[in-house]
């Protein structure tokens, strides 16, 4: 639930982008062949009438049923793509993060430095605009 809630708030990739190879349209919208639409994930991710008026926090609770009730639209929670388009790396990924947080989290604790200033940023992936600071201490 923790890394399915982490994903939420702050996915590998900032925004997928798709070619109309034909004219289109998506609700009232007309999209005429050739123009690249951009879903900007963390939005869609942060959006209220999707997730809730308590979008933009931390609660892996969401999760506890699975993605599919976490929300009104599963098809909305997109952290490594969705149908054909899919990540090739979504299942690894997502096995390499749950064995390394394990064996990290089992010898170590975490606290945020006081200097730690919270900015994403979104870029081709989304990355902490200032670094992390983190105290480490060993168990």
């Amino acid at each position: 639930m923790v890394i399915q809630e982490a994903l939420r708030l702050y996915p590998p990739a900032a925004f997928v982008s798709r070619e109309a190879y034909e004219d289109i349209q998506i609700g009232n919208l007309n999209v005429p062949k050739g123009v690249c639409l951009w879903t900007l994930i963390p939005t869609l991710h942060r959006d209220p009438e999707i997730w809730g008026p308590d979008s933009n926090d931390f609660k892996p609770e969401r999760f506890s049923e699975g993605v599919s009730k976490a929300i009104k639209f599963p098809q909305a929670y997109v952290p490594f793509g969705i149908g054909t388009r899919l990540c090739v790396g979504k299942n690894f990924a997502m096995v390499e993060l749950k064995v390394v947080l394990a064996l990290i989290v089992s010898k170590f604790s975490f606290t945020l430095s006081p200097s730690y200033k919270h900015s994403p940023a979104y870029n081709m992936i989304v990355e902490p605009g200032h670094g992390v600071y983190l105290l480490i201490q060993k168990n």
